[in-house]
């Protein structure tokens, strides 16, 4: 199957989730804003809405604030139904323009909308907070969220009076399949550098010991021409980069922007590797040579090569080629990383590969900003959740044969790579019939559900990825203790694992009923706290294993569970008082508040 025809398939299969998911609460923006951002994968979680005025040419889907970094996400859905059949719709950089000017006109129109009538509370809410913070923002982000391919690639530059810098991330349908690509486990391709008419030399690091060691590493330091790596990434693309914890797939915001502008400029050209960090690599293997009897090598070839931090200045250098900048006196500064496996049996092998590589990563990457999900994905612990989800039937509810199984995916994507593997038409359509697309959880979201239940809404609240850092670490003894260092670690059963599925029913349950109750504002913050309030006040009623077999929470907590949320709303909207409500959310002592003022209420709802 060409890649052309594995896009389509790719784009239509999750098209079809959207439609099916907008179908079902009247709005298509909403449903594909939220399918994009687990692969965005920011560290809290963005408040999601609507609102858009055509006149004003203004059109906001969510936004994020961190105080930490001083920064303001805004994110802004461009959702085109017009596309022809068998195609993949394209979107221009003037398009991407419009689009991300949409969102920079709410910031600068704050004050107008800060008045908006009180029906959408965040509405008024993120206007009031950017009149408070404007003055002392380092950093506004304009997330452009397409479910077209933005094909030119070319960086979008938009400026906003008083911020000194303004980022326009372009997330299209090309950067979720490359993405989705990348991170289903490419392990084995093979290198070979005179293809490109050129090697690059590096010495190696003394080791302590000549003795071979058992999963083991060798190092080389060095540098790889420019217009080598360019050239790679044109070929090999989200191969090189599976491994990059952070792969971006564009050339764009402050240090993208620096790396492109030195690159620009003939005189600058000399200093990049005085400007630049580098890479950082790990392989297999490879065919090194040493050089004579000096302390260097010849890289001629290398198994596996992946770029493990460094993703961002390698799509810099490789839009700079496309561009048809010279690169040709341009070097980069490199770290190549051999690691040795030995061991017979091949998953085992692949384990410690994977945790090797890992921690490599991590610590490569301290300086950036990590996705403990990313990085902890090949843990066996969380290999083991795949397992059970692809071995446990889901209870007959009729007392016939057993059909459909749940879908855990380990890296995100995989739902649609499983399909796009197997033939179209009876057996990709047995495959959907096993797997429903409605039952398919990712890592961060089974991480959300077990918090909430677990008593931390608040920690939810902060997104996924500070639920699945928790979540994992309230798991440890499930996966915390090293292969390498051959450290027992204790093995998940299956009530573990239909316990998960049932934090998941529940939470599908509270939140049917929260969107039918069309509260005012802040949804997601509101499920988190209703699944906690109604785990602690009615855990012992709640039998899990009921629902496991029956798949569903009885309609008879559905009065229960309306009465809390509405408490739960009332709640983060006058405790907050002047503090951002979504903001205030993810603070313990918001949670803590919640059950000492409204326990004895909600208690005997049942």
């Amino acid at each position: 199957m060409n890649e052309f025809q594995q896009k389509l398939e790719f784009f239509n299969e999750f098209m079809e989730a959207v439609e099916k998911r907008g179908a079902a609460i009247g709005s298509r923006q909403t449903p594909f804003l939220e399918a994009i951002l687990p692969y965005i994968s920011e560290e809290d979680e963005p408040t999601v809405f609507y609102f858009g005025n055509s006149n004003a040419k203004v059109q906001l889907n969510g936004y994020l604030y961190s105080e930490a970094s001083n920064s303001l996400n805004l994110y802004v859905v461009d959702y085109d139904i017009e596309y022809e059949d068998d195609s993949l719709p394209e979107i221009t950089k003037t398009a991407v323009t419009e689009v991300a000017t949409r969102a920079k006109r709410f910031f600068t129109n704050a004050k107008s909308f800060h008045t908006y009538a009180e029906r959408t509370l965040e509405v008024a809410n993120l206007a009031k907070h950017i009149l408070e913070i404007q003055n002392e923002l380092e950093d506004v982000n304009i997330y452009v969220v397409t479910n077209r391919f933005y094909t030119s690639n070319k960086p979008v530059d938009l400026a906003i009076p008083g911020i000194p810098n303004v980022n326009v991330y372009v997330w299209d349908m090309d950067r979720i399949y490359k993405l989705t690509e990348a991170e289903q486990g490419i392990r084995d391709f093979e290198i070979d550098f005179s293809k490109y008419n050129t090697y690059f030399e590096m010495m190696k690091i003394p080791r302590s010991s000549t003795d071979t060691i058992q999963n083991g590493i060798d190092c080389y330091i060095g540098y790889v021409p420019a217009h080598l790596l360019a050239q790679l990434y044109d070929e090999f693309g989200p191969k090189l980069v599976e491994r990059n914890v952070r792969s971006f797939l564009q050339a764009r915001g402050g240090t993208n922007k620096g790396i492109r502008d030195t690159l620009k400029n003939p005189k600058q050209r000399d200093l990049f590797v005085a400007y630049n960090n580098g890479i950082s690599t790990v392989a297999k293997s490879g065919d090194i040579e040493q050089v004579n009897d000096s302390n260097l090598y010849r890289i001629k070839s290398l198994k596996s090569w992946q770029i493990v931090n460094g993703g961002q200045t390698t799509a810099s250098i490789h839009q700079a080629f496309k561009n048809d900048v010279p690169l040709d006196e341009v070097y980069i500064q490199a770290k190549l990383t051999i690691i040795h496996i030995d061991t017979e049996n091949e998953e085992d092998s692949y384990l410690l590969e994977d945790q090797m590589i890992s921690k490599i990563s991590e610590y490569a990457n301290t300086q950036n900003k990590i996705n403990k999900s990313d990085l902890l994905a090949n843990t066996r612990f969380l290999s083991d959740i795949e397992k059970y989800s692809r071995n446990t039937w889901i209870p007959s509810q009729d007392g016939r044969k057993e059909e459909t199984k749940w879908y855990f995916e380990r890296a995100r994507g995989q739902y649609m790579v499983d399909i796009g593997r197997r033939k179209k038409g009876k057996e990709q359509n047995d495959f959907k019939k096993l797997f429903p697309k409605e039952l398919v959880l990712g890592k961060v979201d089974i991480a959300k559900y077990f918090m909430s239940w677990n008593g931390y809404p608040h920690v939810s609240s902060k997104g996924g990825e500070e639920a699945f850092t928790k979540f994992m670490a309230l798991n440890g003894e499930y996966w915390k203790n090293s292969l390498l260092e051959n450290e027992k670690i204790q093995s998940i059963d299956e009530s573990f694992y239909t316990n998960l599925i049932t934090y998941c029913i529940i939470n599908n349950y509270v939140k049917s009923i929260v969107e039918k109750m069309n509260l005012k504002g802040y949804k997601a913050n509101v499920i988190y706290y209703t699944v906690a309030m109604l785990s602690h006040l009615y855990k012992n009623q709640i039998d899990l294993e009921y629902i496991w077999k029956k798949q569903e929470l009885s309609s008879e907590w559905e009065r229960c569970v309306q009465t809390i949320a509405k408490a739960a709303l009332d709640h983060l909207r006058i405790s907050a008082g002047e503090r951002n409500v979504t903001q205030w959310a993810k603070n313990e002592e918001c949670w803590t508040i919640f059950k000492e003022q409204y326990s004895n209420t909600l208690r005997n709802l049942m």
